[in-house]
């Protein structure tokens, strides 16, 4: 595993959690590519693979049970190493989109060794392998094959920043480094790997950016929306230089966005930024998105959410016991116009005037959407019927997908569809770094 607060010298291997103990998982179903060159252990020991390529392992008891094999109930662990770097093992049903409103289960197919455990009586699958060949697979998960290569080597070179920096740790405590998830990077295996993400990936092994000898915690996100978010704003407060408000434009231009009046008019507009329809069109998009990726507008939006699912939302997810919302007030906003305060007042069960306050832009994205709003840079309306000071349903008219710090991937995408070298690009998003070779 990573070592925080270590540059590596040379290439690491990297633990990526696959299966975890959340997903609430009691089964797996793994298929072999080929058995030959598959070394196969339980609890530590070699063992021969069951003829046939195929294991169903299930929880049973107080351990693990593979269907095909006799006597195999209350093995701990079990782990196959694959000898051929081009070989595969194919795990059905394996989530993409934790708590976001694409999750889906979808098949993906591991290189190198896997192992598989049992944490808190459900199922745990870890894939460990060397990170360039991770990355080149983050690199059409994030997005797809088709992009350009200018799009592909920059994405590489960020995904491997932020591993690098390795500072949030967010499943250490469970023996991996990252997660297969939108949560840390989108990782699926070999299932979109080409040629030219092979090339991204390798072109520029050991490539990351820096800022004063220390690696860029270079997050990103889909789309910024046109402007980029300050880090402080949406993380620790700790203010990063290199991510700041800055428009996603080839020629600047002076918004402030954390007016209402001036995030307005923004959202009702379409700027020229790079990751507006000017650059790429929208019904262009899903040819060069993910593949879990949802058709759709992502640099501008509109979502209706009825009285009756926001109360659902709120009570479910703050336990407010709300029987009404009245009204939902921006209390303050970020420079791309992200929510980072928002007020909620409500009459509850008992018809009392009550309030609530919602912090940051994960949690009123979490919070106003059942299923994870796309982004909190939004204006908010309300739908009234004469009869009621009760608003029927709310509308959320917002801009970009995602946090939009860092690497904005449509706009990135835009960039590298217009000409854009993979240095101009990096550099845009994470001004005063450079590029260092750090193996």
């Amino acid at each position: 595993m990573l070592i925080p607060g270590i540059i590596p010298e040379k290439e690491p291997v990297l633990r990526v959690g696959i299966i975890l103990p959340g997903d609430n998982k009691k089964s797996v179903s793994l298929k072999i590519r080929n058995q030959k060159t598959c070394l196969f252990y339980i609890d530590d020991k070699e063992t021969a693979l069951p003829l046939g390529g195929v294991l169903n392992i299930i929880v049973s008891g107080n351990g693990l049970k593979i269907s095909s094999v006799e006597n195999s109930l209350e093995i701990q662990n079990i782990k196959l190493v694959q000898q051929n770097q081009d070989d595969f093992i194919l795990v059905e049903k394996v989530i993409a989109g934790r708590g976001f409103h694409w999750l889906k289960e979808i098949p993906v197919k591991l290189p190198h060794t896997i192992e598989i455990s049992l944490k808190d009586n459900f199922l745990m699958l870890i894939n460990e392998l060397p990170l360039e060949t991770y990355l080149a697979c983050v690199a059409t998960s994030e997005m797809g094959a088709e992009c350009p290569e200018n799009y592909i080597e920059a994405q590489t070179i960020v995904a491997r920043s932020w591993m690098l920096a390795n500072v949030e740790q967010k499943h250490v405590q469970l023996g991996f480094d990252v997660c297969n998830d939108d949560c840390c990077q989108r990782y699926q295996g070999v299932n979109n790997l080409t040629d030219k993400a092979r090339e991204g990936a390798f072109k520029s092994s050991g490539l990351v950016l820096m800022y004063e000898d220390k690696i860029c915690d270079a997050r990103y996100s889909k789309s910024c929306g046109g402007v980029m978010e300050k880090f402080e704003n949406l993380w620790e407060n700790k203010p990063l230089p290199y991510m700041q408000n800055l428009p996603d434009a080839e020629i600047p231009f002076e918004v402030d966005l954390s007016r209402e009046e001036e995030m307005e008019k923004w959202v009702k507009e379409t700027p020229k930024t790079f990751c507006s329809p000017h650059y790429i069109p929208e019904k262009h998009l899903k040819k060069y998105l993910g593949n879990v990726d949802e058709s759709g507008h992502y640099f501008r939006w509109t979502i209706k959410v009825s009285q009756k699912e926001l109360i659902t939302n709120l009570n479910d997810k703050l336990g407010l016991n709300a029987a009404s919302v009245i009204s939902i007030i921006p209390l303050k906003r970020g420079g791309s116009g992200r929510l980072l305060k928002l007020g909620i007042k409500y009459k509850n069960k008992r018809n009392e005037f009550m309030s609530a306050v919602i912090e940051k832009d994960y949690e009123v994205r979490r919070v106003l959407h059942k299923d994870f709003l796309f982004s909190s840079a939004i204006i908010i309306e309300e739908i009234k019927n004469e009869q009621s000071l009760i608003p029927e349903a709310f509308i959320f008219r917002g801009a970009g997908w995602g946090h939009g710090a860092g690497l904005c991937q449509i706009g990135a995408l835009g960039m590298a569809l217009n000409g854009f070298g993979v240095k101009e690009i990096v550099s845009h998003y994470y001004p005063g770094s450079e590029l260092v070779k750090i193996y």
